[in-house]
């Protein structure tokens, strides 16, 4: 049997790519573990593993990505797919690098461009609803701006193997010669296309590229398709966002202005140190509960004045990065706060960072994928200490600025959802050991 590995660098990026092949019908597993032994899982046709090296050091995340990427070439694995970030974020050359490098092959076809969610690259210009990346919320980001809109010149020192193509009939390729092939792509038939005369050039072994490409190569790689099952979507749901990026502020706006109750947390609940543990925290958490049980949703969201946050972290002698990382942590505890309280709700986590600092700190042993409710948009079920939590899931750059409303309207007990299930099961770092036990 034909096997695939993604590589992510961060946690919902690896379940927005590995729904792709869920729904397509493929058994998936999805790992936070980088040190896993892929002979583990005989069953699984599609190896997701989340390495976590966004903010880290080009050269560590090189490291990280190319043991993982060797281990599974010497497992066996056929195909390796380095998941990208949409918005170009990340150690992308140094990961892309890594990958290609631990293959063994010389020809890697990285195909960032994500269409259906507005993000396009024409003559090699990476544009975001028609403008340059750079312009954009990505560019503005204050903890990670991207700063250059031309995809090549990400690669720096790796340029000199690095060919754009503006079609894929244009492709070229010189028998030893290492190359790094970035197509432009404007629609999904362009992804499409791409990757049917990849197929026929016997090119598809080593890919990246963000859940666009992955999409549209799901019918073109080897991975069996199994029966898919409608899902539903319940209320109470509660809406946790992490995310600072604009397109998400936008959308906690939006819903805020259509009457969703929302709270805002202060700098101090966001990052003062032992705050859930004060009178006043637990009437947060109290608050919360309430809210969310009588409203039918209730959003949480950590959005502030940036020269504000800034003067309270230098109050605090913290930096920037530091806050990231606490108040990522912070959300996390409240989320286990609430569960702990009781709250049975639809969760919907916003951000990768509040993702993966929900799902440790509750300790979670295993998620299984159910379908995309939205472009990037995962809906999957969580199992924690022996009950079933569903949980929404997406980056803070995806989607429209209605998104949230849509969501909310969808949680009616009557609602049903036609999408794929059958998605395998989600581990995490302490999960395999527990089932192997």
């Amino acid at each position: 049997m034909e096997k695939l590995l993604i590589i992510a660098d961060d946690f919902t990026g690896a379940l927005d790519t590995g729904i792709q092949f869920a729904a397509y019908g493929a058994r998936t597993e999805i790992m936070t573990d980088t040190d896993m032994e892929f002979g583990d899982y005989p069953s699984a046709e599609v190896f997701i593993v989340d390495t976590e090296t966004r903010h880290l050091p080009g050269p560590e995340a090189y490291d990280v990505v190319y043991r993982l990427a060797r281990k599974a070439r010497e497992a066996g694995i056929t195909y390796l797919y380095k998941k990208t970030d949409s918005g170009l974020r990340g150690n992308i050359a140094q990961e892309i690098k890594a990958v290609l490098d631990a293959s063994e092959e010389s020809f890697l076809a990285f195909l960032p461009a994500f269409p259906e969610m507005h993000r396009i690259v024409k003559n090699g210009v990476s544009y975001i609803d028609g403008i340059p990346i750079t312009e954009s919320v990505f560019g503005q980001d204050p903890f990670e701006p991207v700063t250059c809109s031309r995809v090549k010149k990400l690669f720096g020192e790796y340029q000199n193997i690095v060919r754009e193509y503006r079609c894929p009939e244009e492709l070229e390729i010189n028998r030893g010669e290492k190359q790094i092939a970035i197509f432009d792509a404007s629609s999904d038939d362009d992804l499409k296309r791409t990757a049917e005369i990849l197929q026929e050039k016997g090119r598809l072994r080593v890919l990246a590229g963000c859940a666009g490409f992955a999409s549209a190569v799901t019918e073109y790689l080897p991975v069996f398709r199994h029966e898919r099952k409608k899902e539903t979507v319940r209320k109470p749901l509660l809406i946790m966002c992490g995310s600072i990026n604009d397109i998400s502020k936008k959308q906690i706006a939006y819903a805020k202005q259509a009457g969703i109750s929302g709270i805002t947390l202060t700098l101090e609940q966001q990052l003062q140190q032992g705050y859930l543990d004060t009178l006043q925290g637990k009437k947060l958490i109290a608050g919360i509960i309430s809210t969310c049980v009588r409203e039918g949703a209730c959003m949480i969201d950590t959005q502030a004045e940036m020269e504000r946050v800034n003067q309270y972290l230098g109050s605090q002698n913290r930096t920037l990065e530091e806050a990231r990382v606490d108040i990522a942590d912070r959300l996390g505890e409240i989320l286990g706060e609430v569960i702990k309280g009781g709250l049975d709700a639809t969760i919907m986590v916003i951000g990768g960072d509040t993702l993966i600092h929900f799902i440790k700190k509750v300790k979670c042993r295993q998620i299984s994928l159910l379908c995309e409710l939205d472009k990037g948009v995962v809906y999957s079920d969580m199992k924690l200490q022996g009950k079933h939590y569903k949980v929404i899931s997406k980056s803070g750059g995806f989607g429209e600025e209605d998104l949230l409303v849509k969501l909310v309207n969808l949680t009616e007990d009557k609602w049903e959802k036609g999408c794929g299930g059958n998605g395998g099961t989600i581990l995490f770092e302490d999960a395999r050991k527990c089932l192997l036990r």
